[in-house]
């Protein structure tokens, strides 16, 4: 698939996901639009790093600075934006090559999809985790300026 295609499909892809978890209004088209900001981050990031686990650490990483901040600024949770974000970030294919290499007995499509299927898991929960921390003091840091007379 070229590049734009994947952007496309991204953006379509989260558009669903977000019409199951009922997003409505401009919150769905901001929602699917943080999918399709993913994908042509991850895009880029893998054109010029070699590392599955880092590009989709920062991808990730993106995907829930972009979910919380837009969650701060339209007041709403940000699990509706950060999970249809997310979507072009699951390694769907890498799993599905991963089971059907075990099941076939092809030890070596299994290992050499696994192992990418476990870096981009790995990847996307460190990322998240990072941006949840930082979140939190930031946060913090704002609930304590505005907590000061």
């Amino acid at each position: 698939m070229t590049p734009v295609l994947l952007v496309l499909v991204s953006f379509a892809a989260s558009f669903g996901f977000g019409l199951v978890f009922r997003i409505t209004g401009k919150d769905l088209f901001l929602a699917a639009l943080g999918g399709a900001l993913t994908r042509i981050v991850l895009i880029l990031l893998s054109s010029v790093i070699a590392e599955r686990f880092i590009y989709v650490m920062i991808s990730a990483l993106f995907a829930s600075a972009y979910g919380e901040l837009l969650a701060s600024l339209t007041k709403d949770p940000s699990t509706y934006f950060i999970y249809p974000s997310i979507v072009p970030l699951i390694p769907g294919d890498l799993f599905y090559y991963s089971l059907t290499g075990a099941i076939r007995g092809n030890y070596t499509l299994f290992s050499q999809n696994a192992e990418s299927c476990v870096l981009t898991l790995l990847g996307m929960s460190v990322g998240f985790v990072l941006s949840s921390t930082i979140a939190y003091y930031i946060r913090r840091a704002v609930f304590r300026r505005q907590r000061r007379p």
